[in-house]
């Protein structure tokens, strides 16, 4: 099974899998706002046996760096967040 260790300034947020079947991503997000004011942040999520599942998210700076490390056989963290498909559609 592979996987992605993420770190977020040499801290290490998470190591999470996916089996053969599902989608695994790491997003990362830098919205312009109004005049000089950005969001920005990142977030380590997939989908598997019909659930969204998310292990880490977290607000980023300005010279914040991001680590990803692609990685086979870890022992994978758990979910901090699980939905169906349903609940994720507010269905």
């Amino acid at each position: 099974m592979r996987g992605l260790e993420v770190h977020l300034n040499g801290n290490k947020l998470c190591t999470a899998g996916i089996g053969k079947d599902g989608v695994l991503n790491t997003l990362v997000d830098v919205v312009g706002r109004a005049e000089n004011y950005y969001e920005m942040g990142m977030r380590l999520a997939g989908l598997a046996n019909d659930e969204f599942l998310i292990w880490a998210r977290s607000e980023l700076r300005v010279g914040d760096e991001l680590r990803i490390r692609i990685v086979e056989d870890e022992p994978f963290d758990l979910p901090i967040e699980r939905r169906t498909r349903a609940e994720a559609l507010g269905n």
